[in-house]
């Protein structure tokens, strides 16, 4: 028999302190999900780290449980943002989470829309965007996915 033990989650901005744990979550990807986040074999430097946790030109949201940073999605200040989910995470509904608070803060932002990236293989960003109400745009060798934001509500 397995036991199921909850273990609180929470999102908040990155601090600088966060920039080892988001640097393991981002060390623990495979070939293939650095290819899905990057469209390239791309492993990421501490340097790149330090500056996610920065700010400036992007504010930067952590999934933390247990301690350890599960989840990490940056926005930056032109509505792009880019999302990363720890795969012993993923189907539990973390990454839509990351990005309706993504919304929330461009919205505080003043942003009219949020949009993404993402190739066409990646169904779960896909199925995200599906469920989160954004136009997706299928191209040949990307989607684009756009959400205008309502100020309103």
């Amino acid at each position: 028999m397995e036991l199921s033990i909850s273990i609180p989650l929470s999102i908040r901005e990155a601090r600088r302190e966060d920039a080892d744990g988001i640097y393991q979550l981002y060390s623990s990807l495979s070939p293939e999900d650095l290819y899905m986040r990057f469209f390239s074999f791309h492993r990421v430097t501490r340097g790149e780290i330090e500056e996610l946790v920065k700010g400036g030109d992007h504010v930067t949201l952590v999934a933390e449980e247990g301690g350890k940073i599960v989840g990490e999605a940056t926005l930056y200040k032109d509505g792009e943002f880019s999302l990363v989910v720890d795969p012993r995470e993923r189907g539990a509904g973390l990454g839509t989470k990351l990005v309706q608070e993504l919304v929330r803060k461009a919205k505080e932002m003043g942003l009219r829309e949020v949009r993404f990236y993402t190739l066409p293989d990646n169904m779960p960003m896909i199925r995200i965007g599906r469920r989160l109400g954004f136009k997706l745009t299928f191209e040949e060798d990307e989607v684009l996915g756009v959400l205008k934001l309502d100020h309103h509500s």
